[in-house]
């Protein structure tokens, strides 16, 4: 179920509303060796019996971007560890390049997490469940199709606002 998140601050009128998507409460975090073959990433190369860390993973929406956010799961904490930004729009890359599904499974995931340098690093991401997997895609894909839905109706409502104000010949 999705929950609404605003940041109750008087200084900034532009604070972004942050739409949860998913939460789940168990991942499983590993380094991601280069990429063998053109055919993508395998998880069998991960060594899946010793993950980095066991973490959490919240699914984002802030404005027109989902976030991945990886957090540690011990911890209180609720700074992320890693961010991957899925971005929408004309000059965004494709979902793929930047959550890509392994070849070899169906609950293994690569992200091309970024900094706030715009530093990239790859991290593997793995649920114990294909369930759990299945909803993190689900969510992506809905997201995604959302924001393009909005920026269609963005530019149909531009069209018509135009087409109201010219006279009328």
């Amino acid at each position: 179920m999705s929950e609404l998140t605003a940041t109750a601050d008087a200084d900034s009128a532009h604070t972004p509303v942050e739409l949860i998507l998913l939460r789940c409460p168990e991942v499983f975090c590993y380094k991601v060796p280069p990429q063998a073959s053109a055919a993508g990433h395998r998880a069998e190369d991960w060594n899946l019996g010793e993950p980095r860390f066991t973490g959490r993973l919240h699914l984002v929406g802030v404005g027109s971007t989902l976030e991945c956010r990886v957090l540690k799961q011990d911890d209180g904490d609720d700074a992320p560890v890693a961010v991957c930004p899925v971005r929408t729009g004309d000059k965004a890359p494709p979902v793929d390049a930047v959550v890509c599904a392994v070849v070899d499974s169906s609950r293994y995931f690569v992200f091309r997490c970024e900094d706030a340098k715009g530093r990239r690093a790859y991290l593997g991401v793995g649920f114990r469940e294909r369930d759990q997997a299945y909803d993190f895609k689900a969510s992506i894909d809905d997201f995604v199709r959302a924001a393009r839905r909005e920026a269609t109706a963005a530019v149909l409502r531009e069209a018509a606002e135009e087409a109201a104000a010219s006279p009328v010949a």
